[in-house]
């Protein structure tokens, strides 16, 4: 692959100049086998805030015997949302996750268990972690589902500090999906920001621990099938100098090739901003549908 460097260039309308933007190179500087190319510029005016959309980031097993109810209440939570929740449903190595002898599939990946060490390794599940917010008295991880709903609605009102422009590519013949997320920051951030984009399935059909029963037909939902970024993401502002300030824009495009096993029709494109210091609060998050 080539990369072009160019110099920065900066491009106003025409019309009353009221659109000014600083356009960057168009490189690839994360270092990511899957990062094409990354470009940033200043953009004038400075984009309002979208809504806030919120990330769930669900751990569950095939033989959890309480996981289907996890699940019951992402279902619910998502219903009350509609297109505003991001579920992302992690199953980790661990003896909840692994399939079954009969199981039609193995949903463990790697990153499940990177991340359940990364954000915090709860004695049990189901449980989930709320756009990463450390609410009062709690962790990354909530073990309590009965609490999800609430700590939501606590996030789905707040004014996020960058928007999410999520869009993709993809061709059935080879299987190579390129996605582009544009981040538009709506303030100034002062915090170091990575970006995560995950891919998920729905409607995967295999063995699941419900209560007492196995039931060998389980329909799983949200399960998370591959990271771009790294697992913790992706720094947003790759060099030092791209300022999270209100107006910057940072456009990045990753490409990598679906497994065969998985159904393109069924997959969800994942894309979040986060803080990644002290705190890895959730700013916003976006999900599309995969285009077919």
């Amino acid at each position: 692959m080539k990369y072009v460097f160019l110099s920065t260039l900066s491009i106003c309308s025409l019309s009353f100049f009221s659109s000014c933007k600083e356009v960057g190179p168009d490189i690839n500087l994360h270092g990511n086998a899957n990062s094409v190319s990354d470009t940033t510029y200043l953009e004038s005016p400075v984009a309002t805030a979208a809504a806030k959309n919120v990330l769930i980031e669900e751990f569950t097993g095939v033989q959890c015997p309480n996981c289907p109810a996890g699940h019951a209440v992402v279902d619910g939570i998502e219903a009350q949302y509609p297109g505003r929740i991001a579920a992302i449903a992690l199953h980790p190595n661990n003896s909840l996750g692994r399939p079954f002898p009969f199981s039609l599939q193995n949903l463990i990946t790697a990153s499940s268990t990177s991340l359940l060490a990364y954000l915090a390794d709860p004695s049990s599940e189901p449980c989930a972690g709320v756009d990463r917010q450390l609410f009062q008295g709690q962790t990354y991880i909530l073990t309590d589902r009965n609490s999800w709903p609430g700590f939501v609605q606590s996030e789905i009102v707040l004014t996020p500090q960058v928007n999410i422009i999520l869009s993709d590519q993809f061709n059935a013949a080879t299987s190579q999906l390129n996605v582009i997320a544009e981040v538009h920051y709506t303030q100034n951030v002062s915090q170091p920001n990575n970006i995560t984009i995950a891919l998920t399935e729905d409607s995967i059909v295999t063995a699941q621990l419900n209560g007492f029963v196995i039931d060998t037909f389980y329909t799983h939902n949200n399960v998370l099938r591959n990271i771009l970024t790294s697992t913790e993401g992706d720094n947003v502002a790759y060099n030092s100098g791209v300022t999270l300030v209100a107006g910057r824009v940072v456009r990045l495009v990753y490409q990598t090739t679906l497994n065969s096993l998985w159904k393109p029709q069924n997959m969800h494109i994942v894309a979040f901003v986060h803080e990644h210091a002290s705190s890895q609060v959730v700013y916003q998050a976006s999900i599309i549908k995969l285009t077919n």
